[in-house]
């Protein structure tokens, strides 16, 4: 079998017409670390299957102690298993008794978060109904202040000169006077 160490320390004689020994010494490399990775896997697969062989040895040395000890603990199996459902159907009947409590409780408990939810939802409807109405209010008052507003511009006259002829009424010139004078168009 050839070995990586026997491709490093292979050499070749040179040719007139030969391969290029650039190319040559690295597919020689690639080669060696090939085979230097398979030595060590073989290596590593030796030794596992070593210690498989010696683990082996071992369990067949055990072997008549395993199966004394296995019919031992099917002996003891049996018994545990007998006393495992007598004590499993003592818990399963103690088991349905608390579920059919807590059953009955949660259906109780439902019934009371159902009927405080509905009166919840009932609450928060006619709190809904009011903000509606509340809404319903605003606009209807925003639109009344809109046309009275369109009313007051379509009176105002179109030019200057018109505007002249009319009788001028004193305009309010502080921001009180200003809000009082809005407040009783509002009103109006």
């Amino acid at each position: 079998m050839i070995t990586s160490k026997d491709v490093r320390n292979k050499r070749f004689e040179k040719a007139a017409f030969g391969y290029k020994q650039e190319e040559i010494d690295e597919f020689l490399s690639q080669l060696e670390a090939e085979l230097d990775e398979m030595e060590r896997e073989r290596a590593e697969a030796n030794s596992k299957i070593q210690v498989l062989a010696d683990k082996v040895r071992e369990y067949m040395r055990d072997e008549d102690a395993l199966k004394d000890a296995l019919l031992g603990a099917q002996k003891q199996g049996h018994q545990v298993l007998n006393d495992a459902n007598e004590k499993a159907e003592q818990i399963l009947a103690e088991a349905k008794e608390k579920a059919a409590a807590l059953e009955d409780e949660a259906v109780r408990q439902h019934a009371e978060a159902m009927e405080k939810n509905r009166a919840e939802i009932a609450k928060e409807k006619e709190a809904l109904i009011e903000a509606q109405q509340q809404v319903a209010d605003f606009k209807k008052s925003l639109f009344d202040m809109y046309k009275s507003h369109l009313e007051l511009i379509s009176s105002m006259p179109e030019t200057f000169d018109d505007a002249a002829e009319t009788e001028v009424e004193e305009e309010p010139q502080t921001a009180e006077e200003i809000a009082a004078a809005v407040a009783a168009e509002v009103e109006e």
